[in-house]
């Protein structure tokens, strides 16, 4: 071999030793944020931590995090290394951070001061000289943009396209982190595929423990396609180790008495080995499994055993949080019950009116295109839409008879009441514009309703899906002073009133619903 070739040979190896130390400081600091992530599970606390690591492992200078406030259009700064001063607010439609979350895209700026859309005023403020930055948004699970991670001045010059895989890294954990809906499947799926890469095993599976059925439900299973896969939690390896809380390194699945073979016999698959490790919550509660099977290259080492190790607290928070979400979600449920009851109990004849509108109402939003999320708020709002009735007197309520003037006065005042009221429950943010949307069903496109007088575009289109049902619900109903109406006279009186009152695509709607509801 020739100076040359052997020259070639070694420059060759120097940069595949050069490829492996950064592949090892990146697995170091990958087991670095997953021990962090076990030892501290307040977001709060959490954020800072996982940030501080994420600025060594690409070697800037500092770092920041920032979360989205659309009421204020302001970007606040949720942690900034760096700065003693933490209240950065920036503007949502401004700056290298804004760009960012607007175009949902990471950023890579080699000199700030060179792009037009660079605010200078924080670094007048604080006398730093920001030079290139990194920038990356993170989202909800409903793919909204909820912040951006900021990196600044990479020591070494600029920054990498790994350095771009490792914030989008950080960003899909930051998601996961914040997440408090359901647990978005397609967030961790990505993790385990990394995660059977860096173990150079074939499968990888998540199981989650189910108390009550006494099983274990998979979550993900790699190579397997179909529905979820049931495994009882008295037999197999993943039972075993979430009945016992235990690590599970098995190098021989078929000579492993626990091994449940029915699977493989099931699939055509062949099972050589598995690592199976518990994933628990903060308190140690057991929440499912996590495993890997078949490692290509013989069986699975300690090095593999400290990687699940790292993940497994990414993935327990981010279940954690579905399952908090998911009992708050219930407890919310049964205050609406609560509510609803109450004005039923107010008057036993009308019983049941609150729960028929939000019917009617989501009937029609879901034959005009409305989303998930739209008709969940209109379900809201027609079950509080009467709630100002509450403070109407029984004598009124149930006259039998017509109602004079000042008793038609009275009774209109439950609109008001109804928005007073509402205006003071605490809503979560979907449903902010409950007390708008329910205070504002008696309103008419003529501007003859009651009690803002409000016409056509002034009124929430919401509302108006809410009137239509409400009308609906009113008519065909026996109340103190009449009869109820058929469908059929029903829906005259509101196609009489068409574009005077109410909003002739909401009133088909409603027909339109309402045929395709069986027959009695």
């Amino acid at each position: 071999m020739d100076d040359a070739a052997l020259s070639g040979k070694v420059l060759g190896l120097e940069e595949e030793i050069r490829d492996l130390n950064i592949k090892n400081d990146q697995l170091k600091r990958f087991l670095e944020i997953g021990k962090i992530l076990n030892a501290e599970r307040d977001i709060n606390k959490l954020i800072p931590l996982v940030m501080i690591e994420t600025r060594k492992c690409v070697d800037a200078d500092r770092c920041t995090v920032f979360l989205i406030n659309l009421e204020r259009s302001e970007l606040p700064a949720k942690y900034a290394d760096g700065l003693q001063d933490q209240s950065i607010r920036l503007e949502l439609k401004m700056g290298i951070v804004g760009m960012c979350v607007l175009t949902r895209k990471i950023l890579n700026v080699m000199d700030a001061y060179e792009e037009t859309y660079f605010k200078r005023e924080v670094d007048r403020s604080t006398g730093y000289r920001t030079q290139s930055v990194l920038c990356a948004p993170f989202f909800d699970p409903k793919g909204e943009a909820i912040g951006a991670v900021q990196l600044i001045n990479k020591k070494s010059g600029l920054f990498t396209r790994q350095d771009e895989t490792r914030i989008r890294d950080t960003c899909c954990l930051l998601t996961n982190m914040a997440q408090t809906g359901e647990f978005k499947k397609d967030a961790i799926e990505p993790l385990i595929a990394g995660l059977r890469k860096a173990t150079d095993s074939d499968r990888g599976s998540i199981f989650l423990l189910d108390r009550k059925e006494m099983k274990l439900s998979s979550l993900i299973a790699e190579g397997l396609e179909g529905p979820s896969i049931f495994v009882d939690l008295n037999l197999g390896i993943a039972g075993y180790v979430a009945i016992t809380g235990q690590e599970e390194n098995i190098p021989d699945a078929y000579s492993d008495p626990r091994f449940d073979s029915r699977v493989d016999r099931q699939t055509g698959y062949r099972t050589r080995n598995i690592l199976c490790l518990p994933i628990k919550n903060q308190v140690g509660d057991i929440l499912g499994v996590i495993q890997v099977l078949n490692r290509r290259c013989g069986v699975f080492t300690d090095s593999d055993v400290e990687l699940l190790r790292a993940l497994v607290p990414q993935i327990a928070i981010a279940i954690d949080n579905a399952i908090l979400f998911e009992e708050q979600n219930q407890q919310w449920q049964s205050f609406l019950e609560v509510l609803a009851a109450s004005i039923d109990a107010k008057d036993p004849l009308t019983a049941g009116h609150s729960h028929k509108v939000a019917e009617y109402a989501v009937g029609i939003a879901r034959e005009l295109g409305l989303s998930e999320t739209e008709m969940d708020i209109l379900r809201v709002s027609s079950l509080l839409h009467d709630y100002g009735k509450l403070g109407v007197s029984d004598e009124v309520l149930k006259k039998p008879g017509k109602l004079t003037a000042e008793e038609y006065e009275h009774i209109k005042q439950h609109i008001p009441r109804t928005q007073s009221i509402l205006s003071r429950m605490r809503f979560m943010r979907r449903y902010r514009g409950v007390p708008k949307i329910a205070s504002c069903h008696h309103e008419r496109l003529d501007g003859t309703g009651y009690s803002g007088g409000l016409k056509a575009f002034e009124i929430p289109f919401m509302s108006k899906i809410l009137a239509v049902a409400d009308v609906f619900e009113a008519l065909t109903a026996k109340r103190h002073y009449r009869d109820a109406m058929s469908v059929e006279d029903a829906l005259k009186i509101l196609e009489k009133d068409i574009d005077t009152k109410f909003d002739g695509t909401i009133a088909s709607a409603m027909k339109r619903y309402l045929y395709k509801l069986p027959s009695d």
